[in-house]
């Protein structure tokens, strides 16, 4: 009998382990698909919203943080005769300060300070229908402009500015404040004084 050449069995060897492997892959990736893909809890939002003590006004402290429109949302909801909040935060995620602002304006809900409210929470201030602060109340506002290097994506800091300047129009607020806060820097932080912010009309109530 001819033997048969050593490399038709090496061959074969090869092929063998080659379709074992494969195998073991199809199997692994089998028991990879059916098992269940992780849950990812998301941060707790990094602000509080709640019913002052004597339940006549929304508590706002923290910063604008995702979620925040829809937590409004709700409180309103479960106390719609409620129609005053008051704010306290340095500032947070300007889109959720807009959709605030539009609970705000659809409930005809007034804002208040007692201490400090900035940067997007001073949106949401002036989105109020009525507006009043405190002696020792501060509000801080800033420019939208960026670094070069800081220009993320498809974000222009000219049109998100516009957006909420027309905000600030849309409340009643004088144009040439209105002006003043677009030719503001980034930094440092500007607080107008409380007869800057009575004259412009951003605080309303004395």
């Amino acid at each position: 009998m001819r033997e048969r050449p050593v490399d038709i069995y090496a061959l074969r060897v090869l092929l063998a382990l080659a379709i074992t492997g494969l195998a073991l892959v199809g199997v692994g990736m089998a028991r990879t698909e059916a098992l269940p893909k992780p849950y990812r809890i998301p941060p707790p939002p990094k602000f509080e919203l709640s019913l002052s003590a004597d339940e006549q006004a929304f508590v706002f402290s923290g910063r604008v943080d995702f979620g925040l429109t829809e937590a409004l949302r709700g409180l309103v909801a479960a106390h719609p005769q409620i129609k005053h909040m008051i704010l306290d935060s340095a500032g947070g995620y300007i889109a959720e300060a807009r959709g605030v602002v539009t609970v705000l304006r659809a409930h005809e809900i007034s804002t208040h300070v007692d201490g400090h409210c900035a940067s997007a929470c001073a949106l949401i201030f002036a989105g109020g229908t009525a507006r009043s602060i405190a002696p020792e109340g501060r509000i801080g506002l800033h420019g939208y402009a960026l670094l070069r290097e800081h220009h993320f994506g498809m974000i222009d800091p000219e049109v998100e500015m516009q957006r909420d300047l027309a905000i600030y129009r849309a409340q009643s607020i004088d144009e040439q404040f209105v002006l003043q806060l677009a030719t503001l820097p980034q930094v440092p932080m500007w607080y107008p004084d409380h007869s800057e912010l009575r004259a412009a009309g951003m605080v309303t109530i004395p």
